[in-house]
């Protein structure tokens, strides 16, 4: 009876420990798993900010072609609008030319007639 008491006291103690240990493991492993979850919110998050941060700098660089494009743009407009005041000058003065002639024409053949 006493061998069987002992053997009863060694196997429930180390059943005792076993459990204990059991639950220190999943207590780890829940700990293991929570730093992992953290660890990959913190890289995908650097992984967001990166690329808001690349996004951001190509944007500039695309504005200030296009701000350039647009001052090209607007020069040239500029040019082209300065050209045709020059050219509805210049076609105001044919068309003074163009009347002055006609009446010099009516002029002819009224003193002709």
């Amino acid at each position: 009876m006493d061998l069987l008491k002992i053997l009863a006291i060694v196997l429930g103690a180390t059943g005792f420990w076993k459990l204990v240990e059991v639950l220190l493991q999943l207590g780890v492993q829940k700990r293991l798993k929570n730093a992992e979850i953290r660890n990959l919110n913190v890289q995908a998050n650097s992984l967001v900010v990166e690329n808001y941060k690349l996004w951001s700098e190509n944007m500039e660089k695309r504005l200030k072609q296009l701000e350039s494009k647009n001052a090209l743009m607007n020069k040239t407009i500029t040019k082209q609008r300065d050209r045709i005041t020059e050219l509805e000058k210049y076609v105001d003065q044919l068309e003074a030319e163009i009347q002055s002639y006609k009446k010099r024409n009516r002029d002819e053949r009224g003193q002709r007639k």
